[in-house]
């Protein structure tokens, strides 16, 4: 594959530190204007309102700490994300900004489902919304009974595993965890962490023909070691 090939992801849109907050309208611009593929994170709302946020928490990013399942939307609407003016995305908000756009075929949209409660409600809402929109757009998590919903209940959907390096102390299980979730999934493509590249695991994916994403990249030199070998990089902080 070469560089014209590989698909290029911005991580939580085309943010910069405080000033572009990550995952907002501001950074998914930014990104469009570079003609990036967006990778971004859902949550879901008290009352069922699916927006775009890393954390299960508002502290790090709003200051304020509550988590995201426990509040309506109408307490998230008045935070701004950092210091900035930019607020807490609905997802809806983005798949309208995607959607509007006349080059639409060259932006998808990573979308990482997050930890949460009551598995289903969110995916349904969001298989509904996602209907709306003529958007690409590819679904992935860490969580594999997230995963196995949608393997249950839309068989067609093109679904992904995202799997990390794990801590030295659980690192002699790597191998056993990442195929257990393998074999319950079957996921039609994998996002591993960079700390992966060339391991054992990542040479079953490449041996299984299984698209490959690579995140978090930062230097440009990670960049150009393994882009011939994958089908996607996730990368923040620099200029591709």
């Amino acid at each position: 594959m070469n560089k014209s090939q590989i698909k290029l992801i911005a991580h939580r849109g085309l943010y910069k530190n405080k000033e572009i907050p990550e995952n907002s309208l501001l950074a998914f611009k930014k990104a469009i204007e570079k003609s990036y593929s967006i990778e971004l994170d859902i949550n879901i709302t008290k009352d069922n309102q699916i927006v775009v946020f890393h954390d299960e928490d508002l502290k790090r990013v709003c200051n304020v700490d509550k988590k995201i399942e426990e509040l309506d939307y109408i307490f998230l609407e008045n935070l701004t994300l950092f210091d900035t003016k930019e607020k807490i995305p609905l997802l809806k908000e983005v798949l309208s900004l995607v959607d509007s756009l006349d080059s639409k075929k060259d932006i998808s949209l990573i979308i990482e489902i997050k930890k949460h409660k009551n598995i289903g409600v969110l995916e349904k809402l969001l298989l509904k919304m996602l209907d709306s929109y003529e958007v690409e757009y590819f679904i992935c998590s860490f969580q594999t009974d997230i995963l196995s919903w949608f393997r249950k209940n839309k068989k067609d959907l093109k679904i992904g595993l995202i799997f990390e390096k794990l801590p030295k102390i659980f690192e002699k299980y790597e191998n056993l965890i990442f195929l257990y979730k393998y074999s319950k999934i079957k996921p039609d493509f994998v996002s591993l962490d960079y700390k992966l590249y060339e391991s054992k695991i990542f040479n079953f994916c490449k041996n299984k023909d299984l698209e490959i994403l690579i995140w978090t990249i930062r230097k440009n030199n990670q960049y150009d070691k393994i882009y011939t070998k994958i089908s996607g990089v996730i990368f923040e902080n620099i200029t591709l």
